[in-house]
């Protein structure tokens, strides 16, 4: 038979964790992740905005022009399945042209 302060070790280990479980702080957790969430919306708007667009075609260099300006000259010599010609074309209209 086991020793009996080898049983009330026993039983108060397993009554002590649900006495020492706390519970994390979800309402403040819940919160932030919100707070995280509208900020990425709010960048990811502002990021593809036509104004923002327009903003970024000021500043494009005349070598992103001169490539942007040659996109259907290129599209035609490799055809519209070109990776080459899609990544083109992406990075024209990222910068409104």
């Amino acid at each position: 038979m086991p020793d009996k302060s080898w049983t009330a070790l026993i039983a108060l280990a397993l009554a002590a964790p649900p006495a020492l479980a706390q519970d994390l702080p979800t309402d403040q957790l819940e919160r932030h992740a919100d707070v995280v969430r509208q900020d990425m919306l709010l960048k990811s708007t502002l990021r593809h905005s036509r104004a923002h667009q327009k903003e970024r075609a000021a500043q494009a260099t005349p070598r992103q022009k001169a490539a942007c300006a040659k996109k259907a000259e290129f599209r035609g010599q490799y055809g519209a399945d070109h990776p080459k010609v899609r990544k083109l074309y992406g990075l024209c209209r990222n910068i409104g042209l």
